[in-house]
């Protein structure tokens, strides 16, 4: 397995540092998540120019909303294989910048509690983005 960085570029102008292996394994994903992070970063350069009309307000809102929704699920994802390989409460609340790691254990209880949403799903490759 190649675990040597590389930067593989997505796309014009955005380059990610992924491994060969983990582009091969993320496939269109890594580009989708690309696209909806570099459309995010738009957002942001259009609010700070001070150039964001409504329509673009409109598409990044939705752009950001999509790229938040599939992060969830990546994390939602990783909460739940971290918990089933029998992580400590206190490295998961250091994971996700808890101060507290009754904290860390009453969200990881609650998600175990439900069963994985489609964002979840999705992230573990038993979706497809497309049917989304």
């Amino acid at each position: 397995m190649n675990t040597e960085p590389e930067h593989t570029v997505l796309g014009p102008g955005l380059t990610i540092p992924l491994t060969a292996d983990d582009a091969h394994v993320l496939g269109d994903d890594a580009e989708l998540l690309a696209a909806l992070l570099g459309q995010a970063l738009h957002g942001i350069a259009l609010l700070r120019a001070g150039r964001a009309s409504v329509e673009d307000l409109t598409e990044a809102i939705e752009r950001t909303t999509e790229l938040m929704e599939r992060l969830n699920g990546i994390r939602r994802a990783e909460v739940r294989e971290f918990a089933a390989q029998k992580g400590t409460h206190g490295a998961l609340a250091r994971a996700m910048h808890l101060t507290s790691r009754a904290t860390a254990q009453s969200r990881r209880r609650a998600l175990l509690r439900e069963v994985p949403d489609v964002m979840e799903e999705w992230a573990v490759g038993e979706r497809d983005w497309r049917q989304d």
